[in-house]
């Protein structure tokens, strides 16, 4: 399915870069985009220059770097960002050599691995040992953090087992998706960011240009309050507001009648 943001975004116009513009473009970010294309291949246990996810990455970041207009407003790591990242995975979705490991005997290993990996990539601090972050302290600190630690897992779960899920599993992924489908546009779209299409928090922020605190605080309360919404059952939460360094990018979210992809996720007919 051809995703209309991304075709209206690659349209070249008018203020498009000259080729060498556009290809000392790239040269200046090609470390940049390789870093892009090893961390898709950690996810998804490949190699990333065997399996070609650096090739791909390097034709996205040309492809990228060719019809970039700077009159947009938009920084070009935000711009080619998602496009680079589809493209690795995509080639790690084709790649003869995830293709030979995803059999019956490995499968359930190689999507640990892959939660694992994209685990350390959502909460970076645990790769120096650390948990949680400054904003609590104490014994409420680790609580909070392994709530919502265990909250990114079955968020990264839901994607990977969507196809293969238990009727039990199956009740509890559509109360975790039907409370997120109710959040606000632009905490949808944080999650769906994050945890399908595998961008970074800070990578968000570049994105958005916005500051980076903003987002992880934004992350943690969405986290805390699906936590609370499974934990409840049944009963009704409110849904968390949208704190004020989000506010503006929010507002012109809904002007733009951002819908979000979660609906899709959801049995047709189904209503928040």
């Amino acid at each position: 399915m051809t995703d209309d943001r991304t075709s209206e975004d690659s349209s070249p116009t008018g203020n498009t870069p000259s080729i060498e513009e556009a290809n000392a473009l790239a040269v200046e970010h090609t470390g940049w985009a390789e870093s892009i294309a090893r961390s898709v291949a950690r996810a998804w246990g490949l190699d990333w220059q065997d399996d070609g996810l650096d090739g791909a990455a390097m034709e996205a970041l040309l492809f990228c770097a060719r019809r970039f207009d700077h009159t947009r407003g938009v920084p070009f790591r935000g711009y080619a960002r998602r496009r680079i990242h589809e493209a690795a995975s995509e080639q790690a979705r084709r790649s003869k050599g995830w293709r030979r490991n995803n059999d019956d005997s490995t499968s359930v290993e190689d999507k640990a691995r892959a939660i694992s990996n994209e685990l350390l990539g959502i909460f970076p601090e645990l790769r120096s040992g650390q948990f949680g972050d400054n904003f609590d302290s104490g014994e409420a600190l680790n609580r909070a953090s392994i709530r919502e630690l265990l909250m990114g897992a079955a968020l990264l779960a839901t994607k990977h087992n969507e196809e293969d899920l238990s009727l039990e599993d199956a009740v509890d992924v559509k109360r975790l998706l039907r409370g997120i489908a109710i959040l606000e546009p632009v905490h949808q779209a944080i999650v769906w960011k994050v945890y399908w299409e595998g961008a970074s928090l800070r990578g968000l922020a570049d994105e958005w240009d916005i500051d980076g605190l903003n987002i992880i605080r934004e992350h943690k309360m969405i986290l805390e309050h699906l936590c609370r919404m499974m934990q409840a059952g049944k009963q009704p939460l409110a849904r968390p507001k949208i704190r004020p360094g989000l506010r503006t990018l929010a507002e012109g979210m809904k002007q733009k009648g951002y819908t979000s992809p979660f609906s899709s996720l959801l049995p047709s007919g189904t209503s928040p």
